[in-house]
């Protein structure tokens, strides 16, 4: 062989060599394990299927797509939710559960994920011990949802104070407004986009004001402080925000200390107390709040609300009651649907509209638009028939995109045997209108038992998604989620 033919063939194949070699790692996911726990299994069915807990903490980059991921997509989403690391005596879904933290991070069109669990105190005291410990069955979970604000990202529950972590999910510890906040912050804090401000609050089971509700500034001090006098400790998961008022729905789920000592759900619902709707003046906490009677009806979450024409609106998915047994067919009996509040700010007139009848919850719109008149929101579709007959609760095979001012909705429909959760919407950083940007979430896949996580164009809604994101392994369903650019 001559000495160029040599210098040829040889070339080629180092090419070729080095090709092959990097062939895999731009098609296969670069796993790695973080670590890892003992294993268990439960005949709960909300410890099963797409509910079932993952035991390892894992870091995959490397990620496999389908379609395209926008170019402005730089920062990560973050999803929080239930799972248990030991195996519990008794299970009461949705308030139980460690909370584990799901992070997708998109990095000049690469994609990788992260999954931590956060270190509660509980759950330290949990895992020194080995095993579920009965007398913390009440503790801060800190499972519920994660929100960023000033330059904090905080993992916040049901009652108890929040948990700071970092943009790796490690869990760095509680976190109290420099030790202005006592006792706790509930789960559903809300962010004027214009101002900066944070606006939450928290409940008492036992002392007296039982609702205290705070404004904290864009470095996390907290400004204002307004106690709100109720007649009894009750469980207010959510709060809404308009221009000039913070609203609050009193519903009947009443703190019971006799049902907290002798079963494990320490609420009763009380229907004869009725719904009380509490107005407070965001801006003058010297006025009194108003407060609204109607009938008795349950909210976890509102969708939004916004004031026009002297007139307050507030969408909400409404509930006739809620269950007092954690089971999956008392889950589907009471089912939930969204429905529309009108109060006339003069008279107090309140007229209620449903929007749907189809059951529905964890709604969401584009953040840029909260407190504001605006025309889209979406929800996760529950098919109670499917969740039934495979007697697995919180099934949803499809997302509804909702126009409020058309009073129309369009549906993006997953694969078969493919269910999402609550979705979130990206606002693009050339927004001009409301549908600019990306709704996107996770995605169980239960033939394959691993999860996506799909980004769809709000603009055409019931088309395939723009990209799809591989994950080759399972994110359990959880709760809720937040995009948090420049990571």
């Amino acid at each position: 062989m001559k000495r160029r033919q040599f210098l040829i063939q040889s070339s080629l194949a180092a090419m070729t060599a080095i090709a092959s070699h990097q062939l895999p790692s731009q098609s296969m996911p670069i796993y790695k394990q973080y670590k890892s726990y003992k294993s268990w299994e439960s005949d709960n069915t909300f410890l099963q299927g797409i509910n079932a807990p993952v035991f390892e903490e894992v870091e995959i980059t490397n990620l496999k797509i389908s379609g395209n991921i926008p170019e402005e997509l730089q920062g990560m989403y973050v999803r929080n939710g239930p799972n248990p690391m030991f195996k519990p005596s008794s299970y009461n879904y949705p308030i139980e559960g460690d909370g584990m933290l799901h992070g997708v991070y998109f990095n000049n069109g690469e994609v990788s994920y992260k999954n931590r669990w956060i270190q509660t105190r509980g759950l330290a005291y949990e895992m020194f011990e080995g095993k579920e410990l009965k007398e913390l069955k009440f503790k801060n979970y800190a499972n519920t949802n994660i929100i960023s604000h000033g330059d904090k990202l905080l993992a916040l529950y049901e009652i108890g104070l929040p948990y700071e972590v970092n943009k790796n999910l490690e869990t760095i510890g509680k976190w109290d407004f420099n030790h202005q906040l006592e006792q706790a912050m509930t789960a559903h804090p809300k962010i004027d986009t214009h101002t900066g401000e944070l606006h939450f609050y928290r409940y008492s089971f036992f002392n007296t004001p039982y609702l205290h509700y705070y404004v904290a500034d864009s470095n996390n001090k907290i400004i204002r402080e307004l106690p709100i006098e109720i007649p009894q400790p009750t469980m207010i998961h959510d709060m809404a925000i308009t221009e000039n008022y913070i609203i609050f729905f009193n519903c009947p789920l009443v703190f019971s200390m006799t049902d907290a000592r002798n079963n494990n759900i320490p609420f009763v619902w009380q229907q004869e107390q009725g719904t009380t709707i509490i107005l407070v003046d965001r801006h003058d906490f010297e006025r009194q709040p108003t407060y609204l009677k109607t009938n008795a009806f349950w909210t976890w979450h509102f969708l939004n609300s916004f004031e026009t024409d002297n007139q307050l609106f507030i969408d909400f998915i409404a509930y006739p009651t809620i269950q007092s047994e954690s089971n999956w067919e008392s889950m589907l009996t009471h089912q939930s649907n969204l429905r529309r509040l009108t109060i006339n700010l003069e008279t107090h007139q309140m007229d209620f509209e449903d929007l749907d009848d189809r059951f529905v919850e964890l709604p969401t719109l584009n953040q840029n638009y909260l407190g504001k008149a605006y025309q889209f929101g979406y929800t996760p579709y529950y098919d109670s028939e499917l969740s039934s007959r495979k007697k697995i609760p919180n099934l949803s095979p499809s997302l509804i995109q909702y126009d409020l001012v058309n009073k129309t909705n369009k549906i993006h429909q997953f694969k078969p045997g493919c269910y999402g959760g609550e979705a979130a919407f990206i606002p693009s950083t050339k927004g001009q209108s409301e549908l600019d940007g990306y709704v996107v979430t996770f995605v169980y896949n239960e033939n394959t038992n691993t999860s996506d996580f799909v980004i769809i164009d709000p603009r055409n809604f019931e088309s395939e998604p723009i990209a799809t994101v591989h994950l080759p392994v399972r994110v359990p369903g959880g709760f809720h989620g937040n995009w948090i650019s420049n990571v």
